[in-house]
């Protein structure tokens, strides 16, 4: 009898540290299941903020376009017209007028102004909404700014294989960044040459930009706007950027690759 009841209690202690174990086993299970499900949705919360951030910067982007459009549409109609008319007034004074040698050659020198200015508005007015960038797209743009900038006083060389004519909003984000890139150059590089040069693939642009002037080491270092927007178009385009020191002791030597699709 007793060691019947023996028995009974070694398999009742059995079958409560079996039950133990499957408690303990349940309850370990649950803990995994319960830390995947949170680790989800800790992902997709991140995921979901990263999309809504990247919404945001491409909306601040294309309003910073809109806010460029507008801008040059006012100066070559309202700004550009005025300087015109004032042109036209001059010439009519000329015309009209008995003007002596001292009033006459200020009256060329106003012209040669109102000249300057014209064209000047022009050139903003383009750096703000290329008006060629929708029929001759990203290289025709290039091209030209490189032309209106060449010798001024950075002699630069643009170079293309294989030209394509690429010219939706991804095309226009390139532009701008190589805009942001060639302006800091003339601010800050202290160069006398620069070049450019695209590369095209057939799954990708690849850009090169490189010039002869202090290098980053001998450039204070600049976080404002203008390279914020570069950084942004960067992540908007997928693009592989890298941008070091083209030699030991001079220069910046820039590398972009951007993927493409759908580019004749």
């Amino acid at each position: 009898m007793e060691a019947l009841q023996a028995e009974n209690i070694t398999w009742i202690i059995l079958l409560g540290t079996l039950g133990m174990l499957l408690l303990v086993g349940f309850m370990g299970l649950f803990i995994l299941l319960y830390q995947k499900r949170m680790l989800k949705e800790r992902q997709l919360k991140a995921a979901r903020e990263l999309e809504y951030q990247d919404q945001m910067i491409q909306l601040q982007l294309e309003s910073q376009e809109q806010e460029r459009k507008r801008i040059g549409a006012d100066l070559h109609d309202s700004v550009g017209s005025l300087l015109w008319g004032a042109k036209v007034h001059a010439s009519l004074v000329q015309r009209t007028g008995n003007l002596g040698s001292d009033a006459l050659e200020a009256h060329h020198e106003l012209v040669k102004i109102l000249d300057e200015s014209l064209e000047t508005v022009r050139k903003i007015a383009w750096e703000l909404t290329p008006e060629a960038f929708h029929f001759t797209g990203l290289s025709g743009s290039l091209k030209k700014m490189c032309q209106q900038l060449d010798g001024k006083p950075i002699q630069i060389s643009f170079v293309e294989h294989e030209p394509k004519v690429w010219n939706d909003n991804r095309a226009l984000l390139v532009f701008r960044i190589l805009q942001e890139l060639i302006s800091n150059t003339f601010k800050h590089s202290g160069a006398t040459q620069l070049s450019l040069v695209m590369d095209w693939k057939t799954d990708s642009l690849n850009i090169h930009v490189k010039d002869n002037g202090k290098g980053l080491s001998g450039q204070v270092e600049r976080k404002g706007v203008g390279l914020w927007n570069v950084e942004q178009r960067i992540k908007q385009l997928k693009a592989e950027f890298q941008m070091g020191n083209a030699s030991e002791e001079t220069g910046i030597r820039i590398t972009m690759k951007i993927p493409l699709s759908n580019v004749s």
